[in-house]
């Protein structure tokens, strides 16, 4: 282990004076470097994957630098905590309509970025040493990034903050994925009767109608990304996640994250085509046993042949025979997803907040918010509306993005 690395001894109620426990953080990307061969080993979430941040995710204009802690014990590398500086703008929401942004430096513990023993002692060790750094002025407000609910670190991360540092915007969502058997055959026996006769149906209605015109190709080699990806935006541009900012967009960034994990052998682009016209497409990446979904999308034209549905079966298929254990669907509720996953489970963003005016601002303005977005959806849900407003958004956004 590199001792370089600087050893702190500012973590409020740390035990770094123990010969049994030392913290050390590497803030610099030499001393990432130093700790490669640990951080490599813990396996866990492509987004903290040491490649995929040191060439991806440290590498956009608002990154500043790492802020990587890794906790020893007896001499040992137990666990690793990642994240990142960054200057972020904040904006609170309410509903699909967000405030004027609030500039702020943030440090960001990454999705999955505990890696190794996820202890109630290293939580605890870990969210001191994110309460210490807010003291120290490194940041205006800490991100540990989608938490399981269920989780020890959940627990410290509420528990352990002062009351003025602590949020009260706490909103759990949704994680589903599909665990897979090993062939196409026992993925159908685990599907309800009722969907095993959709999908069934579905798909011989789109043969029965496009025959051999409807093509599924995959794409995971960099040297294909320059053709396929203008075919990619050809049905984002048509989708209500346009319009609402998110998803697939074939920008200069996003080319880079995705050559990148082609290099790994990561990349997976699933392109639908109905007489060579792009129609819907689905992209993820391949880590560890593991598809992680992206970016999805179809054209709407298409609305009444369930091409999310029959790519998405196609795209099982693939995977059995490649011996993928698991598709994970990310977050959030669709209702792909309701259907298709078989494990489900609920985790949560928490901010933990300075003292020093700029925290304390970005935590009341979060608040006032959350509670003003709050109350409107109580009171749409008691009249039964809410749904019908995100179907009519969502349908107009994808109507205007067709426009």
């Amino acid at each position: 282990m590199s001792a370089t690395l600087e050893q702190s001894s500012n973590f409020s109620g740390s035990r770094a004076d123990s010969p049994a426990l030392e913290v050390k953080i590497a803030r610099s990307l030499a001393e990432v470097e130093e700790i490669r061969e640990i951080w490599a080993a813990a396996k866990g979430h492509r987004d903290c994957d040491i490649d995929f941040c040191l060439n991806f995710v440290w590498s956009g204009r608002e990154f500043i630098r790492p802020h990587v802690i890794v906790i020893y014990r007896h001499g040992r590398a137990d666990a690793i905590l990642v994240g990142r500086l960054e200057n972020v703008r904040i904006r609170p929401k309410i509903g699909y309509f967000a405030l004027p942004a609030v500039r702020a430096r943030l440090l960001n513990i990454v999705y999955g970025g505990m890696l190794g023993e996820c202890s109630e002692e290293n939580s605890d060790e870990f969210v001191r040493g994110a309460i210490a750094a807010l003291k120290r002025g490194e940041a205006d407000a800490v991100l540990f990034d989608r938490i399981p609910v269920n989780s020890a670190m959940y627990q410290k991360a509420l528990a352990l903050p002062g009351v003025l540092m602590r949020d009260r915007v706490v909103r759990p969502e949704p994680h589903s994925s599909m665990t897979l058997p090993g062939t196409i055959d026992q993925v159908f026996t685990t599907l309800s009767s009722g969907l095993r006769a959709e999908v069934r149906r579905k798909k011989r209605k789109i043969v029965a109608d496009f025959g051999d015109r409807a093509k599924i190709s995959c794409y995971h080699d960099d040297s294909a990304l320059d053709a396929v990806l203008p075919q990619v935006e050809e049905v984002a541009m048509k989708t209500y996640q346009r319009a609402l900012g998110v998803g697939f967009e074939n920008s200069d960034r996003m080319r880079q994250r995705l050559r990148l994990c082609a290099r790994e052998g990561w990349l997976r682009v699933y392109l639908l085509t109905i007489d060579d016209k792009p129609c819907a497409f689905w992209i993820g990446t391949v880590y560890d046993g593991v598809f992680y979904s992206d970016y999805n999308g179809y054209d709407p034209g298409y609305r009444d042949y369930s091409l999310g549905t029959f790519l998405l079966m196609s795209m099982v298929q693939d995977f059995c025979q490649q011996g993928v254990r698991a598709v994970d669907f990310g977050f959030g509720q669709a209702e792909y997803k309701d259907r298709f996953s078989n494990e489900r489970g609920i985790m949560a963003p928490i901010y933990i907040f300075s003292r020093a005016p700029r925290g304390l601002f970005l935590n009341g303005t979060r608040t006032i918010a959350n509670a003003i977005d709050r109350t409107l959806r109580a009171m749409l849900n008691r009249a039964n509306l809410l749904p019908k407003i995100k179907k009519v958004w969502r349908a107009r956004s994808a109507k205007s993005n067709v426009s």
